[in-house]
């Protein structure tokens, strides 16, 4: 069974980036749910802020949050009765 996705985090230029890429792509997009997909890391000097971005579509806070609002219940890889049927 193959994935139907993968993330990928860096850490480049004083700055976590979070990826996204489904299967049979080459391509890696910006994505994050759980918060901004450009996170500057605390300490390190950088010019990069807080970006928050869906599927690779950058985002203000205000749209991500109510993008993240609209989703229902767990996504299926955290549902607990899956837990048997899913390999990572």
């Amino acid at each position: 069974m193959s994935k139907l996705y993968e993330t990928k985090t860096m850490k480049s230029n004083g700055a976590l980036h979070h990826f996204f890429r489904e299967s049979g792509s080459s391509s890696w997009i910006y994505h994050n749910w759980d918060g901004p997909a450009i996170e500057p890391i605390e300490g390190e000097e950088t010019n990069l802020k807080k970006t928050y971005y869906l599927y690779g579509r950058q985002m203000e806070y205000a749209d991500w949050s109510m993008s993240r609002k609209d989703r229902e219940g767990l996504p299926w890889y955290k549902n607990p009765s899956m837990r048997g049927t899913t390999r990572f």
